[in-house]
């Protein structure tokens, strides 16, 4: 019998191998990282050390793309890659479509179709105006109880793949000597009603990663912007529809196969929130003796619960060691089933809305009702419309964070590096070594790597920070440091291309 991998539809991390091989970091991670616990990034430190070296490595990535783009390029000859490499357009166009073969930026470098690409370009360059590239890519980060990240603001992680998008973006401006926009159309909107995400979270997470993309010189140049608001009012209308189409059409294998990944993306504390106060979560009810246990100590018994019954999804050996932790408790054993039926049943419901939801955009977008849209993958891999609501430009030159098989044209960034090539930040947080060097993991994994790591946490001074003012006065760190490191140093380095 063959057995057919999935496609990808969604980012992963190392958290569920760590939990099925090492189920003790489940109990060892904390569940919160106090500020002033570890060292403290004052507003002056930040504008006047930190962000002026971020600018300045975002510099050297540029100036190190465009070196080779331009290197490679001159030694090619005939039209072993590229065609008409004697017409001017045709050659602007093979020298960034030459950006996109860095190995040690696109994940499919080796393996993308740049004649293809090279063609899409010089017909963006011949149509006028700015060149424009999108990419869809991006949701809230989501805590798991401290076990993925430490809250849900845009911190370190996002910094490093927005000064890559960024760099890129401006090399493709200096090869050009013109105008180069990138949209990333953010991917909260679109799965709220799988995910149950709080719509005031999805906006102020991506007016903080436009805010760091402004102050790493990239305003006008790297654009946030809602996926879902891109639709004509015809387009949701034609999208709903098929939407309900696939929902009653997906299948019991394609949930069971990305039902541990998507659990892990579930807002819990929203789920938790409105199910203790009566509602029923994807038509899922909280049992009366949960809702009677939570009520005693919702701010420590909510992330208990959370971290117990997801884990417990992805390792059922978890339960013995849960059920320890509930041995004072009365009815433990009970109220632990209770939990985990009642998140397997949300996150059975989640993972098939997940799935259709994907499976509708891309079959809108393929029969025609998207207009013009962009191919891309925020999360995920399908097709993306325009951003604000209008057409989309003239042949937007599509990008995407997941590579994409039967499109070997699209290039596929490795947003984090090609030392986490497959990962994206918004599940991650960041962890400083000595001289710049920055490892990226969920909580769980860092803390378990490096359990005497510290946490860097904004001074309360929030009206003054630069940026990541939004950090001040919260549990969230900006990033991880070890205990023996040059935090501030290291921290300037974080975005130089010799450190990535």
């Amino acid at each position: 019998m063959t057995t057919t991998t999935p496609e990808r539809i969604v980012s992963d991390s190392g958290l569920p191998a760590l939990l099925r091989n090492d189920p003790d970091a489940a109990l060892r991670t904390p569940y919160g990282l106090a500020p002033g616990s570890g060292p403290l990034l004052d507003p002056a430190t930040l504008r006047d050390q930190i962000l002026p070296r971020w600018r300045e490595g975002v510099d050297r990535q540029v100036k190190a793309l465009v070196k080779r783009a331009r290197s490679t390029l001159e030694t090619l000859s005939g039209d072993a890659l590229y065609s008409r490499l004697d017409d001017p357009l045709h050659r602007r166009a093979a020298l960034i479509a030459e950006l996109f073969r860095t190995h040690t930026v696109v994940k499919n470098a080796g393996r993308l179709d740049v004649r293809t690409l090279q063609q899409s370009l010089a017909g963006a360059l011949e149509a006028g105006g700015p060149l424009r590239f999108e990419i869809a890519w991006g949701q809230v980060k989501r805590g798991l109880a401290g076990l993925k990240t430490a809250g849900p603001y845009a911190d370190l992680a996002e910094a490093l793949a927005i000064g890559r998008l960024t760099a890129l973006m401006r090399a493709a401006g200096q090869l050009l000597d013109g105008e180069v926009r990138l949209t990333v159309l953010t991917g909260g909107t679109r799965f709220q009603d799988a995910l149950l995400t709080r719509p005031e979270q999805l906006a102020a997470y991506d007016a903080q990663r436009q805010a760091v993309a402004d102050a790493l010189g990239a305003s006008g140049t790297v654009v946030f912007g809602d996926f879902v608001a891109a639709r004509t009012d015809a387009d949701r209308t034609a999208w709903q529809e098929i939407y309900q189409r696939t929902l009653a059409a997906t299948s019991d294998e394609e949930i069971t196969a990305r039902l541990h990944t998507v659990a892990f993306n579930v807002d819990w504390d929203t789920v938790l929130t409105q199910a203790a106060d009566g509602a029923a979560p994807h038509g899922v009810a909280l049992p009366d003796r949960l809702t009677a246990w939570l009520a005693g100590a919702p701010a420590e018994r909510g992330p208990f619960l959370i971290r117990a019954a997801t884990t417990c999804l992805v390792n059922p050996g978890l339960q013995q060691h849960w059920e320890q932790q509930l041995a004072d408790t009365e009815d433990g054993e009970d109220l632990l089933e209770d939990a985990i039926d009642f998140f397997a049943h949300i996150a059975w419901e989640a993972t098939r809305r997940y799935a259709a939801i994907h499976a509708a955009d891309r079959e809108a977008a393929t029969g025609g009702t998207t207009g013009a849209g962009a191919t891309t993958g925020t999360d995920t891999t399908t097709d993306a419309p325009s951003a604000g609501g209008e057409a989309a430009p003239a042949r937007a030159i599509r990008l995407t964070v997941h590579e994409k098989r039967d499109r070997p044209a699209m290039p596929a960034l490795a947003i984090l590096g090609m030392r986490a090539p497959g990962l994206l930040p918004q599940h991650l947080a960041a962890h400083l070594a000595d001289g710049g060097r920055t490892e990226v993991g969920t909580m769980a994994e860092l803390h378990s790597q490096l359990p005497s790591a510290l946490p860097v946490h904004l001074t309360d001074e929030a009206a003054a920070h630069p940026v990541f003012d939004w950090l001040a006065g919260t549990g969230q760190p900006l990033c991880l440091v070890s205990p023996d490191t040059d935090w501030q140093r290291s921290l300037a380095l974080a975005l130089d291309p010799e450190q990535g």
